[in-house]
């Protein structure tokens, strides 16, 4: 059995296609000799399933022509969950381990003090230090796509949680790196994946499996992390071979493409607008005949911006953003699943390019269709009833589940409006400059400081708010420019 080397809290689809199977092919390759122990913040299933198949189970590379490859994954040796006490403790109890990292993989509602993995987080590095003394090491390495994500973890430790020694603060700051970390792998939930690709996947797999995790291949660039201080152990790095990087300078600029040129594509991109327009998956929004063409003009026009604020020598926005639009259009997921947090994802994905010295200089075109981009999530986030609901564009309820209520409570009662109505709410809104800005950071320039962009938004987001479908408001702007 591997010995445990580390903690993963969080048991989801990317971090068991990514971290977890890049561990795996560390080991097959003996560059590496450790196991994975996780932690499920929520309920108990995976933890449950992870311990009665001893860790094994099988990430399936697929995509709508068929499955690529099938490959058993190993490096788990343990979990409990982390939803009651007695599987707290078990969990810390694995900080008497010599250990090489801690992962979080927890959404962007789960960063946060007082968030249950911030939590368990904040405990385990504290019972680490009082296991192994003042001269251990250790790194953390936090996989949601935050920008900067592993300095937004550092912060909210040091300077949120409460303080418990001098010493176990000094070792927290010189001793423990946390690391930024750019992740990158399709991912989507088992019910969107066709139900041909399930059944087969069974047929090949010889024993029961509750952990199968389907997968798009294995992008160009899965796996970029930032080591300053040259503290990994985990030999990430030996896997070149399939895109990994381990930097030792600033990866600011590869994370800023990423959230700009990949998962822009996907908010403000295309999800909510095909949730809206009653269309369950991704795949069939991104390549639906009105809102294909749409997407790539909105990707072209964000790729001028990004490659003049943010270039990197070699690489060429255009295509890291077309090569996005062209894997998402094969792997079938769900508009549902992506649609969370809605106005942190607007605050990483679309803040900078309204921000951007080079908005000025982007077509009519484009501005009107990053408007239009814009006002479609300030549409899904606009409650219909007292209690968070929103209404599609056929007439089916959802719940709002974006944990800040700001923009949905500025917005509540905006259908049926006037424009000057609409045009007082938004300026709220955009006016705001802490909603756009990260909570560690001082806050950026308030959105509203773009008058052009704040006019176009609240000219779209008054149709949609009158009547006017998602789709018929793209149809005006199309119509505008033939």
């Amino acid at each position: 059995m591997l010995p445990i080397k580390i903690l993963a809290i969080g048991a989801g689809g990317l971090q068991r296609a990514l971290t977890h199977q890049f561990v795996h092919i560390l080991n097959e390759r003996n560059v590496y000799n450790g196991g994975i122990f996780v932690g499920q913040p929520r309920g108990s299933e995976k933890a449950d399933a992870f311990n009665s198949q001893k860790g094994v189970y099988h990430v399936v590379t697929f995509d709508l022509n068929g499955i690529h490859d099938i490959q058993q994954i190993t490096s788990v040796v343990g979990a409990t969950t982390l939803a009651t006490e007695v599987g707290r403790e078990q969990f810390y109890t694995q900080t008497e381990n010599p250990l090489d990292l801690i992962l979080i993989g927890v959404t962007e509602a789960g960063i946060a003090k007082g968030e249950l993995a911030m939590d368990v987080l904040d405990e385990s590095l504290h019972r680490y230090y009082v296991s192994h003394g003042t001269d251990v090491t250790l790194t953390v390495i936090n996989t949601d796509n935050l920008r900067n994500n592993g300095d937004v973890i550092r912060d909210i430790l040091i300077n949120e949680y409460p303080k418990r020694t001098d010493d176990y603060e000094n070792w927290l700051k010189a001793n423990v790196s946390f690391l930024n970390e750019m992740g990158d792998r399709l991912v989507p939930q088992v019910y969107a994946v066709p139900d041909e690709i399930k059944e087969t996947a069974q047929t090949q797999i010889d024993a029961s499996d509750e952990l199968i995790t389907y997968a798009e291949q294995m992008p160009a660039t899965p796996f970029i992390l930032e080591d300053l201080d040259n503290r990994l152990r985990v030999p990430f790095g030996e896997l070149d071979d399939f895109g990994v990087v381990v930097s030792r300078e600033s990866i600011e600029p590869y994370h800023d493409w990423k959230l700009l040129l990949v998962n822009s594509v996907h908010v403000p991109g295309i999800t909510h607008k095909g949730f809206l327009s009653g269309i369950d998956f991704v795949n069939e929004a991104a390549s639906h005949p009105t809102y294909a063409p749409h997407l790539e003009r909105l990707m072209n026009g964000y790729a001028d911006i990004v490659a003049a604020d943010i270039p990197i020598e070699g690489k060429s926005a255009h295509a890291y953003t077309q090569e996005f639009i062209d894997r998402i259009r094969k792997v079938k997921d769900d508009n549902a699943r992506i649609n969370i947090i809605e106005t942190v994802k607007l605050r990483e994905r679309a803040a900078d390019i309204v921000r951007s010295p080079n908005y000025s200089r982007s077509t009519e075109l484009f501005k009107d269709d990053f408007a239009y981009s814009f006002a479609t999530v300030l549409r899904f986030l606009t409650p219909k009833t007292d209690d968070y609901r929103g209404i599609t564009d056929t007439g089916t309820e959802y719940e709002i589940r974006d944990p800040d209520r700001t923009i949905q409570d500025t917005l509540h009662g905006a259908f049926g409006a006037d424009l000057p109505n609409i045009s007082n709410r938004l300026d709220t809104i955009f006016s705001d400059a802490s909603l756009w800005s990260p909570q560690t950071a001082i806050p950026d320039s308030a959105l509203s400081q773009n008058q052009d962009f704040c006019r176009r938004v609240a000219r779209y987001y008054h149709e949609l708010v009158n009547g006017k479908t998602c789709l018929k408001v793209l149809d005006m702007i199309n119509s505008m420019y033939t």
